[in-house]
């Protein structure tokens, strides 16, 4: 299978209690996984870099691999526990997430660039959610050096907070977009105004940041001056978890397919769109996808607000 998009970042098995009472235990899910379900939405050759344990149920693989997904690219570390989650939400989605294995080793034993299969390094675009930005300095760099073509779509993390400037106007140049939300942001940068947030990040040197603001949509500037808002795109509501990471994902095949910011950021909300509608993997007939992702572009595309 050859792989065009990689998710580079993580795998957790979660445990999840909705605010109804209702649960889902064993449920496949991490930044990556989202963001491979975003990418799914519009292509099916799909790698994911992650490390897990020996521990991991073959019916997680086998559900990966009928969902599209190469999963050479899961390394097993050895003498570890596949990384697992209780997610709580509350009325409002707000959620909270405790981890049930031990976090210093899911931090310290995480996918590195040695463990990914030769051929990934050939992908057309990837979604990074991983390491603190002198590590994403060498991993950006790595990658950029294998493929020069490459799209590297950065979303950040809580272990990015209080990270120097410095660091951040050196790494920002080298990727194509950056995608925090507002939490995130005010931890990077200091500032909770949308439109100081995405002009920081502007000024660092990124060429274009989509900052997402959940139910309110997306923000997206571009280098270039451009700037549009996008609202969400209606859909029904099942489990907010990894929307965001849909978001970076489809936004990832947008870019890699060539298509302008601006009509990846369509794709981009219609994959948050899908992610919605389910827990952990969907399940999806390609042709009836395909239909129903065009109508919601044609939607998003009608409802976006270009700012300049």
């Amino acid at each position: 299978m050859k792989v065009e998009y990689v998710a580079f970042s993580n795998l957790i098995i979660d445990d999840i209690v909705f605010p109804d009472g209702r649960t889902s235990w064993d449920t496949l899910g991490g930044g990556g996984l989202h963001a491979l379900v975003g990418m799914r939405v519009w292509n099916a050759s799909l790698g994911y870099a992650a490390s897990v344990g020996p521990d991991l149920a073959d019916k997680h693989r086998e559900a990966l691999n009928a969902f599209g997904v190469d999963v050479r690219g899961l390394a097993v570390r050895p003498g570890t526990k596949t990384a697992r989650a209780w997610q709580l939400f509350e009325w409002d989605d707000y959620r909270t997430e405790i981890f049930r294995t031990d976090m210093s080793e899911f931090r310290e034993q995480k996918i590195q660039l040695a463990d990914l299969p030769a051929d990934y390094l050939q992908a057309k675009g990837y979604h990074i959610q991983w390491g603190k930005v002198p590590e994403l300095l060498k991993l950006v760099g790595a990658l950029r050096a294998a493929n020069p073509d490459i799209k590297l779509v950065l979303e950040v993390s809580p272990t990015n907070f209080g990270e120097p400037e410095a660091l951040w106007r050196e790494l920002l140049p080298q990727i194509d977009l950056i995608s925090p939300d507002e939490e995130e942001s005010l931890g990077i940068t200091g500032r909770s105004d949308p439109h100081e947030i995405c002009a920081t990040y502007i000024d660092w040197g990124v060429p274009l940041v989509a900052l997402r603001m959940g139910a309110r949509g997306s923000l997206v500037y571009a280098a270039d001056g451009q700037r549009w808002e996008l609202p969400a795109v209606p859909t029904e509501i099942v489990d907010v978890t990894g929307a965001g990471n849909s978001y970076c994902g489809g936004f990832a095949v947008g870019l890699g397919e060539g298509l302008s910011p601006f009509e990846a950021s369509l794709r981009a909300a219609v994959s948050a769109s899908f992610a919605l509608e389910q827990l952990g993997l969907p399940h999806w007939d390609d042709d009836s996808l395909a239909a129903e992702a065009n109508r919601r572009v044609a939607w998003a595309r009608n409802h976006t607000t270009r700012l300049s």
